[in-house]
């Protein structure tokens, strides 16, 4: 038994568990190598809509699950995201530290922030490039923004 990150399906939420949910849970060894998107959800598991998880399958993205403690920058750095969502369970401390610890890799992270009927996204990182400032967006803007980072 190895001592890294156990692997299991985005069921429940167990700190200290990467969970993972992915389309290409089946995918064969082939001569051609496919890239696609991997996809890390920081937060309770049951925080995430619907809606976008089906949006993020439907990009061929390959989605992560994991607790707020666990998502340490050494972590991030070495499996390489391509984009993080942090739901409000993240201290904002920590989202700090995430964002001064990825500033040049390449990955964009996004967090909510609950408003009176729903929640904004901020974005932090966008390409591994600071966009403290930036303006927020939608739940439904959302997935244009994700659709375009995705592709990219």
């Amino acid at each position: 038994m190895s001592s890294g990150s156990q692997l299991s399906p985005a069921i429940g939420y167990s700190s200290g568990i990467l969970e993972k949910k992915s389309a290409f849970s089946s995918r064969t060894q082939t001569a051609i190598s496919v890239s696609c998107p991997i996809v890390l959800l920081v937060g309770r598991t049951g925080s995430w809509a619907s809606s976008l998880i089906k949006f993020l399958e439907k990009s061929g993205a390959e989605l992560f699950f994991v607790a707020p403690q666990t998502a340490t920058p050494e972590y991030l750095k070495k499996v390489g995201y391509s984009l993080i969502l942090l739901d409000s369970t993240v201290p904002a401390e920590h989202r700090r530290q995430l964002t001064s610890e990825l500033v040049g890799s390449n990955v964009s992270i996004f967090y909510t922030f609950p408003v009176e009927n729903g929640c904004w996204w901020l974005p932090t990182l966008r390409y591994g490039q600071n966009c403290h400032g930036a303006p927020a967006f939608r739940r439904n803007e959302l997935l244009f923004e994700l659709e375009r980072i995705l592709r990219d």
